[in-house]
């Protein structure tokens, strides 16, 4: 562990060494109550987990130390937006943070030794590449860990078919369905809960089904769909899940586009 990478930009280059890291292994929990009156104690609805810190321990090298510090100062600026941090040792993780709060340097190193504080409001790391099935030939590297033979898509030709999910990650992780194809009054189902669309699409239409609970869309070559669907949508917990499919003339691939998440 030596060199770190924010939104592309290994630190290294810029002549600042990473010589810590402070990732907790677990966020702090945060209870859900609510005081009753006339009640002793108080209603537990459950506990949920907060934001993650994170810190970076950086160390500035070379000559010209108000350049450097420059440098590192707009990589960190949170006018930025979250930030995509990825450890040269852990090369599979990708870790979503801000800078949160104010760099502290090290006098005793000349200020050189510098402490950046960053949260990541969606505490749980995740994969570099999402499952979605990328072709050769799109101009993509060997060893960048993209999906050409993957097992979250699915030919589905027949009513009833029944596809199985593997979650590799060890947190619960909300998909992106896009079904490209032809059929009528669709059914996925899970065993627990089920998602319906009504109605025809042909061979060249896209439906999508974005399961992230800040989106929670159902769209049609794009457009709000919504109306036509009964509004459920899928998490997947860690381990397999199986969907059962079924739908009135099935000829569309069924892909489930989502990135690992991790407890750590």
């Amino acid at each position: 562990m030596n060199d770190v990478s924010v939104n592309g930009t290994w630190l290294s280059t810029l002549n600042i060494l990473l010589v810590s890291r402070d990732i907790p292994a677990l966020p702090d929990t945060e209870e859900n109550t609510v005081k009753i009156a006339g009640r002793d104690g108080v209603k537990n609805f459950g506990s949920t987990y907060a934001a993650r810190p994170l810190g970076l321990g950086l160390f500035v090298m070379g000559d010209d130390y108000d350049g450097t510090v420059a440098k590192l100062a707009s990589v960190f600026n949170i006018r930025r937006g979250p930030l995509i941090i990825i450890f040269d040792d852990r090369p599979d993780k990708r870790y979503i943070a801000e800078y949160r709060g104010s760099m502290a340097f090290d006098s005793s190193t000349g200020n050189r030794l510098i402490n950046v504080p960053l949260k990541m409001d969606d505490p749980w790391p995740e994969s570099q590449q999402d499952t979605e099935l990328r072709e050769y030939g799109q101009g993509l590297s060997f060893g960048e860990g993209y999906f050409y033979i993957s097992d979250s898509s699915f030919s589905i030709t027949t009513s009833g078919q029944m596809v199985t999910l593997d979650n590799i990650g060890s947190e619960r992780t909300y998909p992106l369905m896009r079904i490209s194809g032809a059929f009528a009054d669709l059914s996925i189902s899970d065993g627990r809960q089920t998602f319906t669309f009504s109605g025809s699409i042909g061979a060249n239409d896209v439906l999508e089904i974005n399961s992230d609970p800040d989106k929670c869309t159902v769209k049609l070559n794009g457009t709000n769909a919504w109306s036509r669907s009964n509004g459920m949508f899928f998490e997947l917990p860690p381990g397999q899940t199986a969907l059962t499919v079924s739908a009135t003339a099935p000829a569309f691939t069924l892909e489930i586009i989502y990135r690992y998440k991790y407890v750590f």
